[in-house]
C-alpha cells in the first residue's frame, strides 16, 4: 500500500516509540507463559492436571472483576506511567511465582496467576491504546501484526523454554536444577522489562477526565450493551471471545495430550504448543497483506472453519495409529495457529482504531472483559473435559465447535454487511 508524506512521517516517527514499547511487551509476554507453561507441566506431570483449569479461571477472573478500572486509567493517566507501575506489579508476582515453584507450593504458584491477571487487566488497555497513538489509522493493522509477530515469539521462547528448563540437570541440587533455571529466568526477564519499561514513549493523557467506574463489572456489561448499538464492534469483540475462549483450550489440551496420552516428555508437548504459536505468527503476516481496520472481517468465517478442521484432525491423527504422528501434529498445530492468525489480526486493530481518543481505552477494557469472561468460562469447561473424554476427543469436540463458529460468523457477517 502507498502512503502519503504525512503518513510516512508518522510512521517514521513512530517506530523509535513501537521498538520500546513491543520490548516491554516482549519480555512481559515471554515471562507469562514461561512461567505458566512451567506450572502447567509440573501440574500435569505430578498428576494433577486439573489445576490447569484452576490456574485458567485465576487469571482470567482479574479482568472480568477489574477490567472497567484498567479502562478508566488508561483513559486518565499517560500510559507510559501506567506501563512503569504494573511492571513494578509484575515483578512482585514473580517472585511470588518463584518461592512456588522452588517449594511445589500450588497456593503460591496460583496467587502469582492471579496477581498476573490483575496487572494485565491494567496493562493490555494502556499498551494497546498507544498503537493508534503512535500510527495513523491506514498503518493500525499492520503495526499490530508486527507486534503480534513480537509477542508469538515471546510466547514460543516462553512456552519451548519453559519445557527445556524444567527438563535440565547441570548439577545435582535439593531441590530440580530445572526448577531453579525457572526461577532464574523469571527473575531476570522481570527485572529487565522494568528497566525496559522507562524508554516507552510518553504522551500526555486525553483532555477529557472520565468518571470513575465505581460498579466495576457492571460499568463494563454496561460498555459491552452500548458497544451493541455498533453492530460491527460488536461483531470484533465477538470474534474476539471466540478466537481466546477455543485457543486457551486448545493450549490446555495439548498439555494434556502430550504428556499424559501420547507419553512425550515436557520439551516436546511444549514443541507442540510452540507450533501452534508458529502458526500464528505466519498467520498475522497473512493478516497484514489481506485486511486492514476497514476491509477484515470476510476472513472470520474461513478462518474459524480451518482453526476448527484442524483441530478436528489433530484429535484424530492422536487416536490413529498412524507412523510419523509427531510431525504431523506439528503440521496441523501450525496450520490451526495460521488460521487463528488471520483470525485474531484485523479483531485486534478494528478494536483499537474504531472508537474515539475519550473512550478508546475503556472500549478495549469492555473487549477484555468480555474475552476473559469466556476465558473464565474456559477453565472449568476444560476441567469436564479433562474428566470425561481422553485428550483426543476433546481436540475433535474443540474442533467440532470452531466449525460451527465458522457458520455463525459466516451468517453474521452477512448480515452486518447487508445492514
Amino acid at each position: 500500500m502507498a502512503y502519503d508524506q504525512e503518513t510516512l512521517r508518522r510512521i517514521r516517527e513512530g517506530r523509535k516509540s513501537f521498538i520500546a514499547m513491543a520490548a516491554t511487551y516482549f519480555l512481559g509476554v515471554f515471562n507469562d507463559n514461561f512461567f505458566k507453561q512451567a506450572g502447567l507441566l509440573l501440574a500435569v506431570a505430578a498428576g494433577q492436571s486439573q489445576l490447569q483449569g484452576t490456574a485458567t479461571w485465576l487469571f482470567s477472573l482479574p479482568f472480568v472483576l477489574f477490567s472497567a478500572y484498567g479502562g478508566w486509567v488508561a483513559d486518565r493517566f499517560a500510559k507510559k506511567r501506567v506501563v512503569i507501575l504494573v511492571k513494578f506489579l509484575e515483578l512482585i508476582a514473580m517472585m511470588m511465582g518463584a518461592y512456588g515453584i522452588l517449594t511445589l507450593d500450588w497456593n503460591w504458584i496460583l496467587a502469582m496467576v492471579f496477581l498476573m491477571g490483575f496487572q494485565s487487566t491494567f496493562f493490555t488497555p494502556a499498551l494497546n491504546g498507544s498503537i493508534p497513538e503512535l500510527y495513523p489509522a491506514v498503518y493500525v493493522t499492520k503495526a499490530n501484526a508486527l507486534l503480534k509477530l513480537v509477542t508469538t515469539a515471546a510466547i514460543l521462547l516462553g512456552m519451548a523454554g519453559a519445557g527445556f528448563a524444567l527438563d535440565q540437570q547441570w548439577i545435582a541440587t535439593d531441590i530440580e536444577f530445572g526448577r531453579w533455571l525457572v526461577v532464574v529466568v523469571v527473575l531476570f526477564v522481570s527485572v529487565t522489562g522494568v528497566l525496559a519499561s522507562f524508554w516507552v514513549h510518553y504522551r500526555p493523557a486525553p483532555g477529557k477526565r472520565p468518571p470513575f467506574p465505581w460498579s466495576g463489572p457492571f460499568e463494563s456489561i454496561r460498555e459491552t450493551y452500548r458497544i451493541r448499538r455498533d453492530p460491527q464492534l460488536f461483531l470484533a469483540i465477538c470474534g474476539d471471545v471466540f478466537f481466546y475462549f477455543l485457543s486457551l483450550l486448545a493450549v490446555l489440551v495439548i498439555n494434556k495430550l502430550g504428556i499424559d496420552q501420547l507419553g512425550y516428555s515436557k520439551t516436546v508437548t511444549s514443541i507442540l504448543s510452540v507450533s501452534l504459536m508458529v502458526g500464528v505468527c505466519a498467520g498475522a503476516l497473512i493478516a497484514s497483506k489481506i485486511t486492514s481496520s476497514d476491509k477484515w472481517n470476510h476472513v472470520l468465517a474461513p478462518a474459524a472453519f480451518g482453526m476448527g478442521g484442524c483441530l478436528v484432525i489433530s484429535g484424530l491423527v492422536t487416536a490413529s495409529a498412524v507412523d510419523s504422528k509427531l510431525l504431523l501434529l506439528l503440521l496441523v498445530f501450525v496450520g490451526t495457529g495460521i488460521c487463528g492468525g488471520i483470525f485474531l489480526i484485523p479483531l485486534t486493530a478494528f478494536i483499537q482504531v474504531r472508537p474515539n481518543a475519550d473512550v478508546k481505552g475503556r472500549t478495549i477494557a469492555a473487549a477484555n472483559f468480555c474475552g476473559f469472561s469466556g476465558m473464565l468460562v474456559a477453565g472449568p469447561i476444560f476441567s469436564l473435559l479433562d474428566r470425561t473424554f481422553l485428550p483426543s476427543s476433546s481436540m475433535i469436540i474443540l474442533g467440532c465447535f470452531g466449525i460451527i463458529g465458522a457458520g455463525v460468523f459466516y451468517m453474521v457477517v452477512r448480515k452486518v454487511s447487508d445492514s
